[in-house]
């Protein structure tokens, strides 16, 4: 069941400086961060969208949000494990609360969002943006895309997996194995090859008799051969005008050989050792 009517418009930020407002709260602890005051006089809406989200709604959003995560162990530290688990959570909530709205995927919303009324979600996630030697203040929109308005928005990237990949593919990923396809420009940005490839990885390392993960090898380090042997047959033949099957067979074929690709990193590994003694 979805928390907002249909029809409900929702606020947006835009622009360069949309991180503005964090500038001031930069270095704060996340629960400093619970109950960020919010001010819709200054957001954008659909110049046509006659009904807009309360600033009421929104806050009793938060508190709802708020005591969903600490139900979760929020503000515990996160590990690798649970970093993965929170960002697969986190999308299906988000996608439940928000599926019932026309805008529930419009970057410029997340934006909003991300940058005032959850950026404590986004901090206990990714962490602040970093203070360069002789900086006093993070500046420059890059540093801040964590709370933009492209798929690096923390918040919309925890729902992009969900609707990729769906919970099930999405929960037994490992964080690298989502990653390493969706940073991957030649598979993340055709999202019928993305879910092919990460649904062949997880049901390889779920597979005793498979290689992957397994026999000698490790799970980051397989994910991370496969996918730059991977990127080398896409750049040969494009896995985007292949069919399904030749490309669940492709990933089949490279994680076959990962007793041979092993030995090719550790021997470009020991190189690399050799030729910094010299």
């Amino acid at each position: 069941m979805t928390r907002f009517e249909s029809g409900l418009h929702l606020p947006r930020a835009s622009g360069t400086a949309a991180w503005q407002p964090l500038v001031e709260l930069h270095g704060k602890n996340v629960e400093q961060l619970l109950d960020n005051p919010i001010d819709l006089r200054r957001a954008e809406f659909h110049p046509a969208g006659k009904e807009r989200i309360t600033e009421t709604q929104l806050l009793q959003w938060r508190g709802d949000l708020n005591d969903w995560a600490f139900d979760r162990g929020f503000p515990a530290p996160l590990n690798e494990q649970r970093r993965s688990a929170w960002d697969v959570d986190l999308g299906m909530r988000l996608r439940e609360d928000t599926a019932n709205l026309a805008e529930a995927l419009h970057p410029e919303v997340w934006c909003w969002i991300a940058t005032n009324l959850l950026p404590h979600f986004v901090v206990y996630r990714w962490g602040w943006p970093k203070l360069a030697e002789g900086e006093t203040k993070v500046e420059g929109r890059a540093k801040w895309s964590r709370f933009g308005s492209d798929l690096r928005n923390g918040l919309r990237l925890a729902l992009h997996r969900i609707l990729v990949h769906g919970s099930d593919v999405a929960g037994r990923a490992s964080e690298q194995e989502f990653q390493s396809i969706q940073y991957r420009p030649s598979f993340g940005l055709d999202q019928r090859v993305a879910q092919l490839l990460l649904r062949s990885l997880v049901d390889a390392f779920d597979d005793p008799d498979s290689n992957y993960g397994k026999n000698g090898g490790s799970r980051s380090l397989d994910c991370d051969d496969v996918c730059q042997e991977l990127r080398v047959i896409n750049s040969l033949q494009p896995l985007c005008f292949s069919t399904d099957d030749r490309i669940v067979n492709v990933v089949a074929e490279v994680i076959e050989r990962l007793p041979e690709l092993r030995k090719v990193r550790e021997s470009r590994k020991l190189r690399r050792v050799n030729g910094s003694e010299d």
